[in-house]
């Protein structure tokens, strides 16, 4: 679990604004808060008006509730917010991993008869993992087919790694999808979503 501590960066929504505040000091139950966003034409919350603090740790998207204690409009404009609850997890669906096994053919050779066949460990809407019996360059693009339940689709994607599994001729590899696909990236997305 996160939590925010001093120098912090987190953000906040008020009125259909996003204020960006960072943590200057911290008690257990309370936090000052000093806002980044140009206060000039800023609603600011009233005291007792509900907060939900964002902030991110890693790849975790964390929130967790406050309520305006007061506002100070010094020179570093501050608010003072009492913390309710415990922070909770937000999923980040740019970061969420999918632990699907999803038939996978990557095409090999000049005329590109000849084909790997495997399937995916993980994917994201950013990329997948998977296995291969050859070692593929880091930074090439490989084209690859993608079996879904509903449909095939092609896409392609850059090998960010690819390294000795620790099994014998297998490789681990890490592809960043090429969102420039057009529909079937779409596709892929779409199926994404629709997955728990």
């Amino acid at each position: 679990m996160s939590t925010l501590s001093v120098n912090d960066i987190a953000q906040f929504f008020y009125a259909d604004q996003r204020i960006n505040v960072t943590v200057k000091f911290r008690l257990k139950e309370q936090v000052y808060l000093e806002i980044q966003t140009p206060v000039t034409g800023l609603r600011l919350p009233p005291p007792q008006t509900p907060i939900f603090l964002q902030w991110q740790w890693y790849a975790t998207h964390w929130q967790q509730q406050g309520i305006v204690e007061r506002v100070d409009l010094g020179p570093s404009p501050m608010i003072v917010a009492a913390m309710q609850d415990q922070p909770q997890a937000v999923e980040n669906r740019r970061t969420r991993r999918y632990h699907l096994h999803i038939p996978m053919l990557i095409p090999q050779g000049p005329l590109k008869w000849r084909k790997i066949t495997t399937e995916t460990e993980d994917v994201s809407v950013d990329g997948l993992r998977c296995q291969v019996p050859m070692a593929f360059t880091e930074g090439t693009t490989v084209d690859f087919i993608l079996e879904l339940p509903t449909r095939t689709i092609k896409m392609n994607g850059t090998v960010l790694r690819c390294r000795e599994s620790g099994q014998p001729r297998l490789f681990d590899m890490a592809l960043r999808l090429n969102p420039v696909m057009g529909r079937d990236y779409q596709l892929f997305r779409a199926y994404l979503d629709s997955q728990p």
